[in-house]
């Protein structure tokens, strides 16, 4: 493990979110049949899943010739499966005139996401009790699959790509992902809420917040965004990370998450014949 990032404030804030990001999807990529490609100056993956969540460049600082021979890579495997694939273009990308280059090779600005950090001494000692609500952490792979397929639902993902995360999920059931924490909320005896905690990087990391339609506005998401947190203070951590949707940003915001710095997401796709 990287030393500990000890506040938000810290220069190396930016590099260790980026870093810890890549831990997560990296992952996927990791799976029997996928892609990953880990290099000095780009890491990108490719799972076929029919979500560009699933696929895509997570940390890219090259030069332009570099970029297009990853394009031509990513694009082969769309081509070949279908599944659309994202490039993260953050703060630490190179080239600075990143999005043009993109837009060049025909992709398209699919939006911006903004990364956020939070301080996790200033977290509340426990999040508020919410009446017969339970959470559990994935520990077996009947839970590892229940989670994917709540997570999956909660997040709006189609049936097949629902299908698709619980397959791959079953991958990461292996003892050599024990810095990849899950965690499945259950309202009433339902499954109804997930979450996960990435420690890698010096810094703690949450993804996968998802919550079903019908369990949202009880602070479900609120309560499984900082329990995990709680468990990376009491193990050292002192900074989480994450990158917010726009349903989940005013949630973080009141948590004590504060805005670090800006991702635009520009989409690969399938060329049309």
């Amino acid at each position: 493990m990287r030393k500990i990032i000890e506040d938000t404030s810290s220069d190396e804030l930016l590099t260790a979110s980026e870093s810890n990001m890549a831990a997560f999807y990296s992952a996927y990529g990791r799976a029997n049949g996928n892609t990953l490609a880990v290099g000095k100056n780009v890491t990108w993956f490719y799972t076929g899943i029919q979500d560009s969540l699933f696929n895509g460049v997570i940390s890219a600082r090259f030069q332009p010739d570099e970029a297009r021979e990853v394009f031509n890579k990513l694009q082969a495997k769309i081509d070949e499966q279908g599944a659309p694939a994202l490039w993260w273009i953050g703060p630490l990308s190179k080239p600075a005139e990143f999005g043009p280059l993109l837009e060049g090779y025909g992709l398209q600005l699919d939006g911006e996401v903004p990364g956020m950090a939070v301080d996790l001494i200033s977290l509340d000692k426990q999040p508020e009790t919410i009446m017969n609500f339970i959470v559990q952490k994935v520990d077996s792979a009947e839970l590892q699959e229940l989670w994917a397929r709540t997570a999956a639902v909660g997040t709006g993902l189609s049936d097949a790509a629902t299908e698709e995360m619980v397959r791959l999920e079953a991958t990461l059931a292996d003892p050599k992902y024990k810095a990849q924490h899950r965690y499945i909320g259950s309202l009433n005896g339902t499954p109804v809420a997930t979450s996960a905690l990435i420690l890698d990087s010096g810094v703690a990391g949450i993804y996968a917040v998802a919550t079903m339609k019908e369990a949202r506005g009880k602070g479900i998401g609120r309560f499984l965004t900082v329990m995990p947190l709680l468990e990376a203070r009491q193990l050292g951590y002192r900074v989480g990370i994450l990158q917010s949707s726009s349903m989940g940003y005013p949630i973080y915001k009141k948590i004590g998450f504060k805005e670090v710095s800006k991702y635009k997401i520009y989409l690969q796709s399938k060329k049309e014949q």
